[in-house]
C-alpha cells in the first residue's frame, strides 16, 4: 500500500537576499516567480545514492519513478524503486533476484547506481550496480508495478561483457535505448555501446558501437531519443584504462533507421567514432597544454537539452587552467561552431565554493533551465544548495534562483519534463544526518515574469543559513 505524503513548499528563490559576496550588494532573486513544490520521499537512502552519469527518474502519464540504493549491511546496499501518483501516493518495492530475495550489492560511489526506463506498454526496466561486470538488469512483471521488478539477466545480448554506466531513455515508440561501457580490456579499449529494446519483439539487441579507439575509454554521459526517433548521445573520452578526469566532450546522433551517425551540423559520421573523427563531434576540445591523462583541465560530467529534435544545449562540469575547481559550463551550436559560457564560476564567488559532478538540462516552450549543484565548505562541513538558471528564447542573460533548501554534503540530480512543461526533479542528498534523503520537486514553467536573480546572494544566504561552526556542524 502507497504512502501519503504531504508536499512541503519552499520558496523558488531566495528571498530576502541582498547582500552579495564580499563587498557589493546583489539584487535579490525573486520570490516566487516559479514558487517548487518539495516534499521528501518516505525513505531513507544509502550513502553510494549519488552519481553523475545515471537516469534514476522516469515520470510516465503522470506517475513518477524513482530508482535508488537503501543500506542493506556494512558497505552495501539492496536497490529499490518507488512510485509516485500524481495525487501524491508512493509504493515502493525492491529488485528481486529469482530466490525472491531482494538484490544486494556492493557500495561503489559513482558506479553502483541504478538507472530506470519505463517502455511503452507500462514495463518497468531497470540496470543497476555494475561497475565493470555482467550485466544486473530488472523488468517488472506487471506495467507499472514497482513491487513486481525480477532479474532478466540472462536476456541480455553479450553475455559475460563487462559493462559499467547504463544510461536509459524511451523512443516516442515505446522502445527502450541503453548505452554503456564496455571492456574488452585485452584490446586496449572501454567503448561506448548503444543498445535497443524492441517492445514489439520484447527482446534486447546490440545497436551498434558508438565510439571506441585503442588506448582510450569511453564514458557515457546522456541519452535521449527525440519525437522523431533519432538518439542524441553524450560521452567523454579518458586515456584507457580509467580516470576520474576526462576530457573531450562529445556529441553526436544516431537515427536507428539509416543506421548512422552525424554530428551536430548535420555531417556523416564514421562507426564508431574516435577521439580524432573531423567534424564538429567536441563540445568541449582541448584547451592549451591540455592531454588526454591530465587531472586538469578536464571534464566531469554533461547533460543534454533536447526540444523537437535539436539540440538546445549541453551543459558540463569543467575544471579549467590548474584549478581542481569545477565550472558548470552551457554549450551551444550557433550554425558555425560551439559556443561555451560559464554558469557557475567558484573562484568569482569566494572561499569554499566548488560545483558537484551533477547537472541536467530540460527544454520546454521558449524557455531552457540548466540545474546544477553549488556547495560551501566551511567549518570543515559542506553544505550544497541546488540552483536553477533558465532562459528565455532570444536572450542572452540567465535568470537564477534556488530549488529546494539546503542539505548538509552534497546532492545528486535528475531532471524530466512533464506534459505540461512543469520539471519534476530528483534530489539525493545521502549524507543528510541521520539517513540520506530522497527528495521530490516540481519547478513549473508558469509564473509571473522574473526580474533576474543572484548566484552570489544565494552563496550568501547559504553562508549564513551555516550560522557559524557549531550549527554547521550540525
Amino acid at each position: 500500500m502507497g504512502i501519503p505524503v504531504t508536499r512541503r513548499a519552499v520558496a523558488g528563490a531566495t528571498a530576502g537576499i541582498a547582500v552579495a559576496l564580499a563587498t557589493a550588494l546583489a539584487p535579490a532573486a525573486s520570490a516566487g516567480v516559479h514558487p517548487s513544490t518539495v516534499e521528501t520521499v518516505p525513505v531513507t537512502v544509502d550513502g553510494s545514492n549519488q552519481s553523475g552519469w545515471w537516469n534514476p527518474l522516469a515520470v510516465v502519464d503522470g506517475v513518477t519513478y524513482f530508482a535508488y540504493n537503501v543500506p542493506a549491511g556494512t558497505n552495501r546496499h539492496e536497490v529499490h524503486l518507488a512510485s509516485r501518483t500524481a495525487s501524491g501516493e508512493w509504493t515502493s518495492g525492491c529488485l528481486r533476484l529469482a530466490t525472491g530475495a531482494c538484490a544486494n550489492y556492493l557500495n561503489d560511489n559513482g558506479h553502483n547506481q541504478p538507472s530506470v526506463a519505463v517502455d511503452g506498454a507500462g514495463e518497468i526496466h531497470v540496470f543497476a550496480s555494475m561497475h565493470h561486470e555482467d550485466w544486473n538488469y530488472f523488468r517488472s512483471t506487471m506495467p507499472g508495478d514497482v513491487t513486481s521488478l525480477v532479474e532478466v539477466s540472462e536476456e541480455m545480448p553479450d553475455q559475460g561483457s563487462t559493462i559499467s554506466y547504463p544510461i536509459t531513455a524511451v523512443g516516442p515508440d515505446g522502445d527502450v535505448w541503453l548505452m554503456v561501457r564496455t571492456g574488452p580490456d585485452a584490446q586496449a579499449r572501454r567503448d561506448g555501446v548503444l543498445y535497443h529494446y524492441d517492445l514489439d519483439t520484447r527482446t534486447w539487441a546490440r545497436e551498434t558501437v558508438v565510439a571506441s579507439a585503442t588506448n582510450y575509454s569511453v564514458y557515457p554521459d546522456d541519452v535521449t531519443v527525440d519525437g522523431n526517433g533519432q538518439v542524441h548521445l553524450l560521452w567523454e573520452w579518458h586515456a584507457w584504462a580509467a580516470g576520474p578526469f576526462r576530457h573531450l566532450g562529445s556529441y553526436a546522433v544516431w537515427n536507428p533507421v539509416a543506421k548512422a551517425f552525424s554530428d551536430v551540423a548535420g555531417g556523416v559520421l564514421p562507426t564508431p567514432i574516435r577521439p580524432t573523427t573531423p567534424g564538429p563531434v567536441v563540445f568541449q576540445p582541448f584547451t592549451d597544454g591540455e592531454t588526454m591523462t591530465d587531472t586538469t583541465p578536464a571534464v566531469q560530467t554533461a547533460k543534454m537539452a533536447i526540444q523537437d529534435g535539436v539540440l538546445r544545449g549541453v551543459t558540463y562540469r569543467y575544471a579549467s587552467g590548474d584549478s581542481p575547481l569545477f565550472d558548470l559550463e552551457w554549450a551551444t551550436w550557433n550554425g558555425t561552431d560551439w559556443s561555451r559560457e560559464t554558469l557557475i564560476d567558484p573562484p568569482s564567488l569566494g572561499s569554499g565554493v566548488d560545483t558537484v559532478a551533477a547537472m541536467d538540462a530540460t527544454s520546454y516552450g521558449s524557455k531552457t533551465r540548466v540545474y546544477g549543484v553549488v556547495t560551501l565548505q566551511t567549518c570543515n562541513v559542506t553544505r550544497s544548495q541546488i540552483v536553477m538558471f533558465e532562459r528565455a528564447d532570444g536572450r542572452s542573460d540567465w535568470a537564477v534562483e534556488a530549488v529546494g533548501d539546503p542539505m548538509l554534503g552534497q546532492q545528486r540530480l535528475r531532471a524530466a519534463t512533464r506534459d505540461d512543461g512543469t520539471d519534476v526533479l530528483y534530489l539525493s542528498a545521502p549524507a543528510t544526518p541521520g539517513g540520506g534523503t530522497l527528495r521530490y520537486a516540481e519547478v513549473p514553467r508558469s509564473g509571473q515574469k522574473r526580474a533576474g536573480g543572484s548566484l552570489a546572494g544565494i552563496l550568501t544566504g547559504l553562508r549564513d543559513d551555516a550560522g557559524g561552526c557549531a550549527t554547521a556542524a550540525g
